[in-house]
């Protein structure tokens, strides 16, 4: 397959990059690295292309483009044999700022795609990286418990995409984002485009260049590593899930190897996509594991609460799970924390030894 992975190069797309051409396809990458505009110089990800070491590739081209371009993005997909849209505007906050951009990229951005691909390659698979924040802050709607160091939903053990997706606050992100998500669903259903969504939690990594706007785990682990300041927005309690990036790429290249459609041959099926309980992980449980891994104390600071942001968020796979039965999470809690400590480690040349590489496989369940 020739496959298109437009934000190519983020976390996301660096992974999915290196997955497809591993297995032997070919991709096109675009991505303007609009993270570095927006976040500033500690969101370049030109590195995550350099360190993944497939930069030189010769299955892989690599364009600097934005996916508003209509006359690039034509050229593109109509001589593809699958989507992977992961180009996005990725930060709630952020979207407060900059509502008009953000619409841009994330809604129209998707928009266009979907019917750049009904016109010119219409029987090609379409997946998109969608988001959590569609359900807005209806989470917070239920009851919560304080359990050790963690919140936990008195209802629910993970949530479905039965969630409702209104009659709540989204912040801009999550309505640009439920936008495009709903858009992908209609491509499907009015068009028979082969689209599905998969809604995402905290998808992490060491290629996150995470800032405090977006990359919560990379972002609190490297303030504690450098002693710098975290402002903990909403208290210690609030609880995610975390998947790592290789397992979100394993979870996308099933889908468009062969698409799923619903009982009525109808595709666009959304798909929430997370690291689940065994994955999950308070603020407060992350500050221990920092200590616990490092001698490292992190210095942070409560904060009021950012706008439309969950309390609590454990993603009920059961749905993908059931259409794809050979996937499964690979990378846990204890990879992940490993793998963002020692990148940073390496990277600011810290003299830190790890102290405890089994913490989180003896304390978590």
């Amino acid at each position: 397959m020739k496959i298109l992975v437009t934000g190519g190069i983020g976390l996301i797309g660096s992974a999915c990059c290196e997955l497809f051409l591993n297995e032997g396809h070919e991709v096109i990458s675009v991505d303007n690295n609009t993270r570095k505009v927006l976040f500033g110089k500690d969101a370049d990800n030109k590195l995550n292309i350099e360190e993944s070491g497939i930069s030189n590739n010769k299955k892989l081209e690599l364009i600097d483009g934005d996916i508003r371009d209509k006359d690039t993005m034509a050229n593109i997909i109509k001589k593809v044999d699958a989507v992977v849209h992961l180009a996005a505007q990725p930060s709630h906050p952020k979207s407060l700022e900059i509502p008009i951009e953000d619409f841009q990229i994330n809604a129209f951005g998707t928009l266009q795609l979907l019917e750049l691909t009904r016109q010119l390659n219409p029987n090609i698979p379409f997946a998109f990286m969608s988001t959590n924040k569609v359900y807005g802050d209806y989470p917070n709607y239920f009851n919560y418990k304080v359990v050790g160091k963690r919140y936990e939903n008195t209802a629910y053990d993970s949530f479905n995409e039965e969630l409702p997706v209104d009659r709540c606050g989204h912040t801009p992100f999550g309505v640009s984002k439920l936008a495009a998500d709903v858009y992908a669903q209609e491509y499907a259903i009015n068009y028979r485009l082969k689209t599905a969504t998969f809604r995402g939690g905290c998808l992490t990594g060491k290629n996150s260049r995470a800032v405090e706007l977006h990359g919560y785990l990379p972002y609190i682990i490297k303030c504690a590593l450098i002693k710098k300041k975290y402002f903990m927005y909403g208290g210690g309690y609030r609880v995610r899930d975390q998947i790592h990036s290789f397992d979100v790429a394993t979870a996308i290249y099933e889908f468009i190897k062969k698409p799923k459609p619903n009982s009525l041959g109808v595709y666009g099926k959304t798909y929430n996509l997370g690291g689940e309980r065994k994955n999950s992980v308070s603020i407060f449980e992350t500050v221990d594991a920092i200590k616990a891994k490092t001698s490292m104390k992190l210095d942070y600071e409560e904060a009021p609460d950012r706008e439309s942001d969950h309390i609590w968020w454990i993603s009920d796979m059961s749905k993908f799970r059931t259409d794809y039965r050979s996937w499964t999470i690979t990378k846990d809690l204890d990879y992940i924390f490993n793998e963002i400590i020692e990148y940073y480690i390496n990277e600011l040349k810290l003299d830190i030894a790890l102290k405890n590489r089994d913490y989180f496989k003896k304390r978590i369940k």
